[in-house]
């Protein structure tokens, strides 16, 4: 199936960025009409002679789409409607921590701004998979005591199923960057190690406020754990 682009003529409303104007308004012709995941859109040529522009302003323009997450690019086939993905979103965001090198600091200042409402609300609308997705977390840590990225992964996949737990898509597009940036900041596996005690304890009592259904009780249990995280940093990032 192939998706028919309206096209624009308005050429006096077009801005000296062409590329980014027509990637806009491609974007608004995929949102704004149904269509089907991996349909293909009109070629080159096509999209060229549709809006007006030239064949490099569309290849710019499909390098914009597949950058935000609503096209696939590929050999022989062209642009393909992508499915939904925060995929796009959560690089973005670890390459923005990444490349403007924040400081664990300001990172823990960032997730105690989110992650005690996010804590809160997952108490409000957690399922019963959602609890145990963080036992499960819970346990897989217990289980791997001596191991940094056993007990690292499981770590950050209780915090993801935290945020699930909200069930609000949003919320993972904060979180999964945050996690990858822990992962890149910690570099002290020997002083990590030897906070899992606390950090499955405080944990635990996360889990237990959530499971029953207690909004302030998760916000304190988050509050006291983040405090803990920064008041430690010197033995998990050096």
């Amino acid at each position: 199936m192939m998706i028919v682009m309206t096209g624009q003529s308005a050429a006096s409303s077009r801005p000296a960025r062409l590329p980014l104007w027509l990637a806009d308004r491609i974007e608004e012709d995929l949102l704004r009409g149904e269509h089907v995941i991996d349909a293909q859109l009109p070629t080159e040529v096509e999209l060229a002679a549709s809006y007006g522009v030239s064949r490099q302003v569309v290849r710019e323009a499909a390098r914009l789409l597949e950058d935000r997450g609503l096209v696939n690019i590929r050999p022989g086939r062209g642009m393909t409607v992508a499915a939904p993905s925060v995929t796009a979103i959560v690089q973005r965001y670890r390459s923005v921590l990444r490349r403007d090198r924040a400081s664990f600091a300001q990172l823990m200042e960032l997730r105690q701004m989110i992650e005690l409402d996010m804590t809160a609300l997952a108490a409000r609308n957690r399922t019963d998979d959602d609890v145990r997705l963080m036992r499960a977390a819970l346990a897989d840590a217990r289980a791997n005591l001596g191991d940094y990225e056993a007990c690292l992964a499981a770590d950050l996949a209780f915090h993801l199923a935290v945020a699930a737990a909200t069930q609000n898509p949003f919320v993972l597009t904060f979180v999964e960057p945050i996690n990858m940036a822990l992962r890149d900041m910690y570099s002290e596996p020997i002083g990590y190690l030897a906070t899992q005690e606390s950090t499955l304890q405080e944990h635990g009592a996360i889990a237990d406020a959530i499971a029953a259904g207690d909004p302030d009780a998760a916000r304190a249990a988050a509050a006291a754990h983040l405090a803990r995280i920064a008041d430690d940093a010197a033995g998990l990032v050096g």
